[in-house]
């Protein structure tokens, strides 16, 4: 899938839990020691194939596919996005390749914490 322009960045977002407290990993894959590990990986992932309409909670036009719940009372939601696509998913209802994915970046880069809304 990779079409030869570099990865690019790799964004995780941590949203929920108590205090409604943002975590966000900012991955630049092709500058990273773990390019070829991630990279393929990223490109791989079905950023299209996991949309699920009716979970988008009347998202409508937004880019990116809403899957799962979201989240509930003190439940994390992620959101996952690249050059390929974005995805949100709520932590329980996450499915594994992508499970594998956050907890890889998590292991590597350094989250910032922000609030949410702020850019």
């Amino acid at each position: 899938m990779n079409d030869g322009g570099g990865f690019g960045h790799l964004i995780v977002e941590r949203s929920g839990g108590i205090g409604g407290l943002l975590l966000v990993w900012d991955l630049d894959i092709d500058s990273s020691e773990h390019r070829e590990s991630i990279g393929p990986k990223v490109a791989e992932l079905p950023w299209q194939g996991s949309s699920q309409p009716e979970a988008a909670g009347g998202a409508g036009g937004e880019a990116g596919a809403e899957v799962g719940s979201q989240g509930g009372a003190d439940r994390y939601v992620y959101a996952i996005e690249s050059r390929f696509g974005l995805v949100r998913f709520g932590e329980a209802d996450m499915p594994g390749e992508w499970k594998s994915l956050v907890e890889q970046v998590r292991a590597i880069a350094e989250p910032q914490r922000r609030r949410p809304g702020a850019d």
